[in-house]
């Protein structure tokens, strides 16, 4: 016997109220630690996105600010560029002597300092030309220099040839200082530049033959946008697209290379990402800038927002440790009625275990507790009401089964009597007789070989055509039978002897006397389901008793003949309803002899009614529905003449028989 085992260890932590307030506590616990941890990064991370707005702004604000000034760059080049002596410079100087070119290098220069001093962002102006060298300089200094080795060494500079390539735009570019442009500066006084480098040409001729350099001062470019920062917030500067600082509100780090870059492969205009600088973490966010391969950098320490961040977290601890003891404080008085319910169920099960079948509750909450006591009340009545049906079932069952034995006869005397008549009929030659005892036997025997209250389609049409053989002989061939049927059905499964009775109906209720009558045996299926018909050319049956007769069979109730006789129904078609189907089944052929297990057990169970009960009907849609269920049984439906009864069961195969058959026998 399997024997039920308590798991766990005995102690009050097994007490569902105990269990209820330890699961609480850890979840609560757990809870509040991821969600002071989410908490955290979300405010982190909200911190992190409001600054980032912030210095999209900022980014935006001064990326104008820096392609404002480059815009006014560019405006004063094309205008320096329009002086008649500048374009006179231009042109080769062969015609001109030695003194006109002094004069007119004088008035370039002039014009140079004129625009220096009038625009304070410009640092120095240079123009490089193919013939005459490099002429121009800053307030304080002038180059005038026409060394072929120094120009040829600018025409191979990387500045030279984007100008070449960007004419007739300007070039901007940065990381380089006055040196570069003018050999004779060193020491202190060689500031850092931006250069705007203009590729240049003059009018009307093709070729470009000389170029124009406008230099910025980097601490002015870097006043444009450092000017409102606070140094304590982190760097800015700005990068090159080889990653060279070219510009930063820390001079000590212009020109260096910058450890801080986009992400490789990255197109996008703006972004952020964190690092670590010196061990504490960082964000790094990025802007390209709209005039030359430029990004703007900005460091932020994020060591500045978590100080506000652990300040809310502190106060969120204190409000949370209160919060959790007045949860406990009250939820202990809730759970014990929370868990009532449930103590109550326990009380009820253990009832119904003990045999007490039946019990409901009364008292039920408006919550999931009440739904698992509805439930339980609905299981605890369902369990009666099958108990109850299962009774019912039963009963009506062992009144079949002594229906069946009453008219149960010993095989062993009843086939020896058959074979003496038959012999005795041989030898008076009346073949009529012996083939009649040889059809009754060939029905009577599955009767005591088999206990299989199920059989093939074929089988029983093969016991059905030993009962057509003894009708014929009787009403002297005036029956005509006919079957149609598909042959893939001969192997569906159905209960034994159920058209027998059917047939024997229509014989003596349709038939007239003295006339003959057609009936046909049709099959066929439906989905999943099997359909028998019985149809006759009788007298058929009036709307009234049809009527009836289905309402009877629908629930399962015999047939009522005396009701039917004192409303004056006494025609042909109420003797329909009082037929006494006799069920005798058939198999082998009768001169076979019977095994010793046939003669010695053999009864199988099968509904039998004498005349004028009107059972045998019930008894065949009694069985189906035993055997299958409500929705399957007899029904009789309207047609235009004649009667006609129909069987609905289950479509069930015999897949044994079917393989072998399709196989020819051989297994």
């Amino acid at each position: 016997m399997k024997r039920w085992i308590r798991s766990g260890k005995s102690g009050n932590i097994q007490h569902l109220g105990t269990q209820l307030i330890v699961y609480f506590m850890a979840v609560s616990i757990i809870v509040f630690s991821l969600a002071t941890y989410f908490l955290y990064t979300f405010m982190l991370g909200l911190i992190k996105e409001q600054n980032e707005k912030l210095l999209y702004q900022q980014f935006q604000q001064n990326d104008h600010n820096i392609h404002s000034l480059i815009s006014d760059v560019d405006r004063l080049s094309k205008l320096f560029l329009l002086d008649g002596n500048v374009q006179s410079y231009l042109q080769s100087g062969d015609h001109r002597t030695e003194l006109e070119n002094i004069d007119l290098k004088k008035d370039i220069y002039a014009r140079i300092a004129n625009f220096i001093s009038n625009y304070n962002y410009i640092h120095s102006i240079y123009m490089i030309t193919d013939d005459n060298g490099a002429l121009g300089g800053d307030a304080t200094r002038t180059l005038v220099h026409e060394e072929a080795a120094w120009t040829a060494n600018f025409f191979r500079s990387q500045g030279y040839e984007q100008a070449k390539q960007n004419f007739p735009n300007l070039t901007v570019t940065g990381g380089m200082t006055e040196s570069y442009y003018n050999p004779y500066v060193s020491g202190d006084k060689d500031d850092r530049l931006i250069s705007l480098i203009r590729g240049v040409r003059p009018f009307y001729e093709p070729d470009t033959n000389a170029t124009v350099i406008f230099n910025l001062d980097e601490h002015y470019l870097a006043s444009t946008y450092s000017a409102s920062l606070d140094m304590a917030e982190g760097n800015a500067y700005i990068v090159n697209g080889q990653g060279t600082i070219i510009s930063g509100s820390s001079i000590d780090e212009v020109g260096k290379q910058s450890p801080y870059l986009p992400p490789a492969g990255s197109n996008a205009s703006f972004g952020s990402y964190d690092t670590v600088k010196n061990g504490d973490p960082i964000q790094i966010v990025y802007y390209k800038l709209q005039d030359g391969d430029w990004y703007m950098l900005r460091e932020v320490p994020l060591g500045l927002f978590s100080q506000q961040i652990f300040s809310v977290q502190r106060i969120m601890v204190i409000v949370f440790c209160v919060s959790i003891l007045l949860i406990f404080g009250i939820s202990y008085f809730f759970l014990k009625r929370m868990i009532r319910p449930l103590k109550l169920l326990a009380h009820k099960l253990r009832d119904m275990s003990q045999g007490e079948l039946g019990v409901t509750f009364t008292d039920i909450p408006n919550n999931e507790f009440g739904t698992v006591m509805r439930r339980f009340n609905e299981m605890s009545l369902s369990i009666v009401q099958l108990l109850r049906r299962n009774n019912e079932i039963q009963e009506q069952r062992r009144e079949l089964e002594i229906e069946a034995l009453q008219y149960q006869i010993n095989p062993h005397f009843l086939y020896n009597t058959l074979n003496m008549i038959r012999w005795m009929a041989t030898m008076i030659k009346a073949e009529q007789i012996v083939t009649s005892v040889v059809a009754l036997g060939n029905m009577l025997r599955p009767i005591f070989a088999s206990k299989d209250s199920m059989c093939t389609l074929r089988d029983e049409l093969s016991y059905l055509e030993n009962y057509i053989k003894i009708i014929s002989l009787r009403f002297n061939s005036s029956i005509e039978f006919t079957f149609d049927i598909e042959p893939e059905l001969l192997d569906c499964r159905i209960p034994r002897f159920i058209l027998q009775p059917l047939v024997e109906n229509s014989i003596q209720s349709g038939r007239q006397d003295g006339e003959g009558i057609e009936i046909s045996i049709e099959a066929y299926e439906d989905g999943r389901d099997l359909w028998l018909s019985v149809v006759d050319s009788g007298n058929g049956f009036t709307n009234e008793l049809r009527e009836q007769l289905n309402r009877q069979l629908a629930v399962g109730g015999k047939a009522d003949r005396h009701s039917s006789v004192q409303a004056g129904e006494t025609d042909g078609s109420q003797q329909r309803f009082d037929a006494a189907p006799h069920s005798v089944p058939a198999d082998d052929d009768f001169t076979r002899p019977m095994s010793s297990a046939s003669q010695s057990t053999g009864t199988t169970e099968h509904a039998s009614s004498s005349g004028g009960s009107g059972v045998g009907l019930y008894n065949i849609n009694k069985r189906i529905q035993l055997y299958f269920g409500e929705p399957y049984g007899v029904t009789i439906p309207q047609v235009p003449y004649g009667a006609e009864v129909t069987i609905r069961l289950p479509r069930l195969v015999d897949e044994t028989t079917a393989s072998f058959r399709k196989t020819g026998g051989v297994s």
